[in-house]
C-alpha cells in the first residue's frame, strides 16, 4: 500500500484534547510562577495545575482561596484560562 498514510495523533479528534492539554499546562506554569502570588504566599505545583484545569474545563472547583493567595497577574491569568476554556466548549 504506496500513497500517503495518515497521521492518527494529530487528527481532528485529537486537536482538542491536544489544546487543551496545552493550555493547562500553561496556565499551571503561569499560576506556579511567583509573580502570579500575593506577597509572603505560595502555591504548590499540584495546586496550580488543578486550579489551572479547572479553570479550562469551567467547573469552579478552587483548593486555595484565590483573593488572598494569587496576585493581580495571577487572577488575570486564571480569568484569561476560563475564557480560553468556554471557547474551547462553544467551539
Amino acid at each position: 500500500m504506496g500513497g500517503m498514510q495518515r497521521n492518527r495523533f494529530f487528527s481532528p479528534l485529537t486537536w482538542p484534547v491536544l489544546s487543551f492539554l496545552a493550555v493547562i499546562a500553561v496556565g499551571a506554569v503561569l499560576l506556579y510562577a511567583p509573580a502570579s502570588w500575593q506577597a509572603g504566599q505560595s502555591l504548590s505545583l499540584i495546586d496550580a495545575a488543578f486550579l489551572s484545569t479547572s479553570a479550562v474545563c469551567v467547573t469552579g472547583l478552587i483548593p486555595v482561596d484565590i483573593s488572598v493567595v494569587l496576585s493581580p497577574l495571577g487572577t488575570t491569568v486564571l480569568l484569561l484560562l476560563m475564557q480560553l476554556g468556554g471557547l474551547g466548549i462553544m467551539t
